[in-house]
């Protein structure tokens, strides 16, 4: 079952009159995919996953590729997850600690649900979902969950206004969110 996420909380009056709103952590604005622009998607696969339509979850040619060059630098570089998995992890795996699952088990599941997400959806419901449910990062204590949140958190304006290189920092974003801050 999909984690939910908060909305902020419209508080009022005894007498019924609106005082003001209560902030969520986060924001969240979810947009259809017909409304998300794609110089959006482009930017976000190409950033994120450019294998992303040829294969069915797991990129085994990338986890490989990603192994290689993690094991010849002796340290993290590069992550063998597809967007497909982001998702996986974003919905269902994020922030489950309790189930006590080391580091390989947890890319192991989730890895399993990513194949089995791919066989009961479309890559464009795939990549709807993982535009709709990625954190770009925290903006005055608030968590852009999204892309139309993103845009609004940082450049004040709606996804579908968004330009090459406004999308292109987005899109690299859920990589490290406050490395890459604009903000910051």
């Amino acid at each position: 079952k999909p984690r939910e996420t908060g909305d902020n909380t419209r508080v009022f009056a005894a007498n019924g009159k609106p005082l003001g709103f209560i902030q969520a952590d986060n924001l969240h604005l979810p947009l259809r995919s017909e409304e998300i622009p794609q110089v959006v998607k482009d930017s976000t696969i190409a950033i994120e996953d450019e294998r992303f339509y040829k294969h069915k979850g797991v990129d085994y040619e990338g986890i490989i590729r990603a192994a290689v060059k993690n094991f010849l630098s002796r340290e993290t570089v590069e992550g063998g997850s597809t967007l497909t998995m982001q998702l996986v992890k974003n919905l269902y795996t994020a922030d489950r600690t309790r189930e006590g699952l080391a580091g390989y088990q947890r890319k192991i599941r989730e890895a399993k649900l990513a194949e089995e997400l791919e066989n009961q959806h479309k890559k464009g419901w795939i990549l709807e979902k993982y535009l709709n449910t990625t954190p770009y990062g925290t903006v005055g204590g608030q968590t852009a969950i999204g892309a139309e949140a993103a845009a609004r958190i940082y450049f004040d304006k709606r996804a579908k206004r968004l330009d090459l290189h406004e999308a292109a920092l987005l899109a690299g974003l859920p990589q490290a969110p406050s490395t890459y801050s604009p903000i910051q």
